[in-house]
């Protein structure tokens, strides 16, 4: 089992879930659809059904994921220069 760092707060560790989850699905999507496509499946198909969810996953995933990776530096930005800033004034 993976160990947890015990300081890093839970909204932190469910940020970070959350960002690579959807970075991975999208980029799941990206692989299946450069299968499907290599194994001969037509244009057609991709616009609707399942396939269109496929096609459309990592057109809102990415931006999406991106965004929670941004979110996540700079909240452990501003986690760490409080915790400097506390360190500095208990000297």
């Amino acid at each position: 089992m993976a160990q947890v760092d015990p300081v890093m707060p839970r909204a932190q560790r469910v940020l970070a879930t959350l960002a690579f989850t959807v970075i991975g699905l999208s980029a799941a999507s990206v692989i299946a659809l450069l299968v499907l496509t290599a194994a001969g499946v037509s244009g057609a198909a991709f616009s609707s059904g399942g396939l269109l969810v496929l096609k459309v996953l990592p057109l809102v995933g990415l931006p999406i994921g991106l965004l929670l990776v941004i979110t996540l530096v700079v909240v452990l930005a501003v986690r760490r220069m409080r915790e400097q800033h506390s360190q500095r004034n208990r000297r």
